[in-house]
């Protein structure tokens, strides 16, 4: 089995942390579960590397974090690299690797929705497609919010090679020619939209998850601590899973008469 590692910041809230590892301890295979840069309070994982990440930019400081997991030979030569809102739904016993689409496809998708308006996000992802494609590499896109199956070796590599590439997943991916079954995204953004009950995997936007129908679904799914949870902290968030159900049925009776 492999490890899971978890890159996180500082001050990481633990809600949506505690959820995402229930949802590990109950679907997904593992041999150890690393916290990278931040721990908060009440969760203890199997290993803790209190990192101080390097740079300004979000990507910079993802890269030198990934870089110094790649030299951690404590860590299993592959392992799982998550993000706190990445929830495994169903039971996985052999975790594939995911694409959504090509690069030039979600540039366009994000383009459109923006009424064809350029973002910082987007010049970030014409860039690393324009290299990939120089260099002669795939350009799919690996940033589909679901864990990712990384080689520590082939990674320092790829960060070696190409150290001002923002988008890792994708960077790695297509360098390494990983393959992979193609996926949609599932990382849910607007709070009102109600997920699918039989997916495999979700993602979550940041805030408070008792406040999205999304985040209300994944507390109602994985109602008990898991062992990395201190049990006094995981009281209180038993009450808010109960305080979060009455939320939802007000809401969905909200109007009748």
């Amino acid at each position: 089995m492999y490890d899971i590692v978890y890159i996180l910041k500082k001050d990481v809230s633990a809600e949506e942390l505690r959820y995402s590892l229930r949802s590990v301890c109950e679907n997904f295979p593992y041999r150890k579960i690393w916290f990278y840069c931040g721990c908060p309070e009440g969760i203890t994982p199997d290993e803790y590397v209190p990192f101080e990440q390097k740079g300004v930019a979000v990507w910079e400081k993802t890269t030198s974090t990934v870089e110094a997991i790649c030299k951690n030979k404590n860590i299993t030569e592959d392992f799982y690299l998550f993000n706190d809102d990445f929830f495994i739904m169903k039971p996985v016993e052999d975790m594939p690797i995911y694409y959504d689409r090509t690069l030039f496809r979600r540039i366009e998708q994000i383009k459109k929705r923006r009424g064809g308006a350029p973002s910082l996000y987007t010049r970030q992802l014409e860039q690393t497609r324009d290299v990939l494609m120089e260099d002669g590499y795939k350009t799919f896109n690996y940033a589909v919010h679901m864990p990712m199956l990384i080689n520590r070796k082939d990674a320092l590599k790829v960060i070696r090679k190409y150290p001002k590439l923002h988008m890792f997943r994708s960077v790695y991916g297509n360098v390494c020619n990983v393959g992979g079954e193609q996926h949609a995204d599932v990382k849910i953004v607007k709070k009102s939209i109600e997920p699918d009950k039989n997916c495999d995997f979700l993602s979550t936007s940041d805030g408070d998850l008792s406040e999205s129908a999304v985040g209300r679904f994944i507390m109602e799914c994985f109602p008990n601590p898991c062992k990395y949870e201190d049990k006094c902290d995981s009281a209180v968030l038993e009450q808010r899973t109960v305080d979060s159900k009455v939320l939802g049925k007000s809401e969905d009776t909200e109007g009748q008469s």
